[in-house]
């Protein structure tokens, strides 16, 4: 973390009273810039691979930041918390966080804000001490979203699934909530099969529960994944069970995770907003916060789905930016996500 040279001058001390102290607005200098540093879920998956891009790319634009990523290898609460320890002992400006369980954070967040370290979370509408939560839109309009889209491939009727990666993750049951509550108003005749799942973020637990579900159910059409692993792993099941044109996947996951399953049929639509761009309006809003600049309603935060953000504090009086975010992908129009050489491009 940069220290402010507090500069006394006797005489002007005397004569005015005035004394310099350091904390946000703090200035930058050439030699010890900003240090901002994102601590994701689990390293090693292509989503939180996409948000290092745009954590990375902030800094790349801006001189006085150097932003970059990190995290454990597996989604441990605890490893987390160690990480954000060593961190704030690293005396680092700002940590962001996607947390992959917030009641656990609150501890190590209390430490480095009094430390004067800015903590601006994302997945994390219920934070209770961060000093901003950063969401890509309403969750429960997200979840709405992506179940009006499972009911329309339904016909309006049948059995479903939802998945979450961990019962602990706020965005992931708050996207269940949405969806249940939608179907629920608009759609009595399409019935959950078990209530959610938890797939812990693992691909293989995701598919051998999938498995499980759908040998036990077999009126279940539509399994709903919350975590990009459950679309995949569901995926693999319906195809090893033959069962390709009768039950589809949904959920959140990306295109180069879900492309091919999305090509054969096992899935029929994905929805997700850009990592990256995340990552990056995260780090904009620590920048914000470390220069002491205003964050405001309607802001742009450079980058797309965030021109206009909204912001709402939670119960705990957490300001939540919310952005308009989301995109969906299906057969129609997954090619728009490859480059000239055919590869996808998220």
């Amino acid at each position: 973390m940069r220290k402010t040279t507090l500069l006394f001058v006797v005489l002007a001390l005397v004569a005015s009273g005035l004394a310099f102290a350091g904390g946000q607005g703090e200035q930058a200098t050439a030699d010890e810039p900003y240090e901002i540093v994102m601590v994701v879920k689990v390293e090693g998956v292509a989503w939180f691979d996409n948000m290092r891009l745009g954590v990375e790319a902030f800094g790349e634009e801006h001189d006085d930041v150097v932003a970059w990523q990190t995290g454990a290898d597996t989604a441990d609460p605890a490893a987390q918390v160690r990480i954000i320890e060593d961190l704030i002992a690293q005396e680092v400006d700002a940590i962001l966080i996607v947390p992959n369980d917030p009641e656990s954070l609150v501890p190590v967040i209390e430490r480095a804000r009094a430390r004067g370290i800015v903590v601006v979370t994302h997945e994390a509408s219920n934070i209770q001490n961060a000093d901003f939560d950063v969401e890509a839109f309403d969750n429960l309009q997200y979840g709405a979203h992506m179940a009006s889209v499972m009911a329309d491939w339904l016909g309006g009727e049948g059995v479903w699934q939802p998945f979450v990666g961990h019962l602990t993750s706020t965005t992931h049951n708050e996207w269940v909530d949405g969806e249940e509550a939608f179907l629920e108003e608009n759609y009595p005749d399409i019935v959950l099969a078990n209530p959610r799942q938890e797939e812990t973020e693992n691909q293989q637990v995701a598919y051998e529960r999938s498995l499980e579900i759908l040998r036990s159910n077999p009126d279940v059409r539509a399994i709903m994944g919350s975590a990009m692993t459950t679309v995949p792993g569901a995926a693999q099941a319906i195809i090893e069970l033959g069962l390709v044109g009768q039950v589809a996947a949904f959920g959140t996951c990306l295109p180069s995770v879900a492309g091919d399953y999305i090509e054969e049929g096992a899935v029929e639509s994905i929805h997700f907003w850009v990592p990256a761009d995340a990552g990056y309006v995260a780090a904009n809003i620590a920048y914000h916060a470390i220069k002491g600049i205003e964050i405001e309603e309607g802001m742009d935060l450079g980058r797309p789905g965030y021109e206009s953000i909204i912001i709402q504090e939670n119960e705990h009086g957490v300001p939540i930016l919310y952005g308009q975010a989301w995109a969906d992908v299906n057969a129609d129009n997954l090619d728009e996500w490859r480059d000239a050489n055919g590869d996808y491009e998220l």
